[in-house]
């Protein structure tokens, strides 16, 4: 059947098919077409089937469809049909030509009709296909096609199917004489030549990516600490094609995460810059029985490319403890909120350290009743961080305003354990001495800890100045070994090795100067000569 000016009546159905569009226009010889699948995925195979021939004549088209075709082709029409309201049917002149009916639909209301039909078009038991492509992730070429109508399918290598195609090829001496539109609805939107169109069909969401802040990734965290996340996806190439492309972000936080509802996004192009991107919470942060806190987003990414960038923070609570002192947080994308992609997770640790309170005598195995602050840094400030008991001996870092925040650390047994820190430099004094020992020879001292962001472990070691020498340790490298910290009673109990030595030493001969000083002065005042 010959239809006047059927190009035309095609480059309009191009802008209503789920995947139709049409080739640049040439002098082909005959099996030289081809179609193009755009964003092809790896692993699915595209199947052309030619359903009708499409024939220049003039400035007209013969349109016939292929004699194996006519009833698959007919079926399809009469679900198009039936699937309109009101319900419309096909004249009697078609019965043998189905395919020429179906150029006819090229109205502005004509698109739930188109997609119907190619969603209807099925391939017969036996029917083999004019050609086949593997996707390889970008643009694959069907070559060597007769000009003509065909039927594109696609088959994951798990046998599921996606959406069908009808695509034209190359019509030679007329495809140059009209635009192609593609049907934004259906993800053809950038589609505006001939041959080509965009496969629906998409692989699963790549894994997004999940990072932290500089001192969360490379100190971990301590308990009260605010930590900035970030997740990066790679916007799939197929949104540019459509007029609406929903895109959602779930994050699951751990127990032991507090997550702020301040949750931002851009769109990072290529060359760097950043535009806001508009989202909507499907689940605001929640916290579920389990502790752990569910967001949800929903994006509309069509015509967009690039990185989608969110960032939000979360503040660690004390239940990281409970947590092993690790938190983890979990990002994944989906397409509609019933198929996630694997997550990817970012883990957090905390650590701490011990030392071992002894004194002298019936005291060296260990000494209660002494206290001591801890100042984070190298300098004794006037703030003091503030801890909570969990057992006699250990403690933990305080949460901001918690109630029961103490800054004296104590022990009955000389135990201590103070964990919820980062790594970093602590600083501790006594400042609570027990009964019957000195106050004048004081503790302090510094900690270096160090935790380790893949195995959580915590080493740690002294470092810097450490006052008359009273705390000390065997191995003078980072280990996880108690540091031991001595109480005496009188100055002849103060360590007498290394630099200790030599603090002692000093003492006594400052101790000897004031006495020979005392009595220069002394026989100053007397008018009898000193005696040589």
């Amino acid at each position: 059947m010959k239809t006047r000016r059927l190009c035309a009546v095609i480059a309009a159905a191009a802008t209503l098919l789920g995947g139709m569009a049409f080739g640049t226009a040439g002098a082909y010889a005959a099996g030289s077409a081809s179609i193009e699948v755009r964003h092809s995925q790896k692993g699915h195979t595209y199947s052309a089937y030619k359903f009708a021939s499409l024939t220049v004549d003039g400035d007209a088209v013969q349109v016939d469809t292929d004699a194996d075709w006519v009833t698959a082709v007919t079926d399809a029409v009469a679900a198009a049909n039936n699937n309109m309201d009101p319900v419309v049917s096909m004249p009697s002149e078609y019965d043998s030509n189905p395919a020429a009916f179906a150029a006819t639909k090229t109205g502005d209301n004509d698109a739930a009709w188109f997609r119907t039909f190619a969603a209807s078009l099925a391939v017969g038991d036996g029917v083999v296909a004019d050609k086949t492509v593997a996707g390889n992730g970008g643009t694959a070429a069907i070559g060597s096609l007769e000009e003509g109508w065909y039927l594109i399918t696609d088959v994951d290598k798990d046998g599921g199917r996606g959406t069908n195609a009808i695509v034209a090829t190359t019509l030679n001496g007329v495809a140059a004489t009209f635009k192609v539109k593609g049907d934004p609805a259906t993800g053809q939107g950038k589609i505006n030549a001939v041959g080509m169109f965009v496969a629906k069909n998409e692989n699963e969401p790549d894994q997004p990516g999940k990072t932290a802040d500089t001192i969360t990734t490379t100190e971990g965290v301590s308990i009260g600490q605010t930590v900035a996340y970030t997740i990066t996806l790679d916007i799939p190439n197929a949104a540019e094609g459509y007029d609406k492309y929903p895109y959602f972000v779930k994050d699951v936080a751990s127990k032991g995460l507090t997550v702020n509802k301040d949750f931002k996004a851009v769109v990072r192009a290529a060359d760097g810059t950043e535009t806001n991107m508009p989202f909507t919470y499907v689940t605001v942060p929640t916290v579920g029985a389990d502790g752990k806190t569910t967001t949800v987003l929903e994006f509309d990414l069509a015509n967009k490319s690039g990185q989608l960038v969110i960032t939000y923070t979360a503040v660690v609570n004390k239940d990281i403890i409970d947590m092993g002192n690790k938190v983890t947080n979990k990002a994944a994308v989906s397409r509609d909120t019933e198929v996630w992609n694997t997550p990817v997770e970012f883990d957090s640790y905390t650590g701490g350290f011990s030392f071992h309170k002894y004194g002298v005598g019936s005291d060296a195995n260990g000494l209660a009743g002494a206290k001591f602050h801890v100042f984070e840094g190298t300098e004794v400030s006037q703030t003091p961080l503030k801890f909570i008991k969990i057992v006699d001996g250990e403690y933990r870092l305080a949460e901001a305003n918690e109630n029961g925040a103490v800054a004296d650390v104590e022990t009955t047994t000389g135990d201590v354990k103070i964990m919820g820190l980062k790594s970093g430099k602590y600083t501790l004094k006594e400042t609570g001495f027990a009964s019957g020992y000195a106050k004048n020879f004081v503790p302090i001292f510094t900690v270096e800890l160090a935790v380790n962001q893949e195995t959580g472990k915590s080493t740690f070691k002294l470092v810097g100045a450490n006052n008359l020498g009273l705390a000390s340790r065997l191995d003078e490298g980072m280990s996880d070994k108690a540091i031991q910290v001595k109480n005496v009673k009188n100055v002849t109990q103060l360590p007498l090795t290394g630099a200790m030595g030599t603090a002692l030493f000093t003492i006594a001969a400052l101790v000897m100067a004031g006495a020979g000083l005392a009595l220069v002065l002394r026989f100053r005042e007397s008018d009898t000569p000193m005696a040589v």
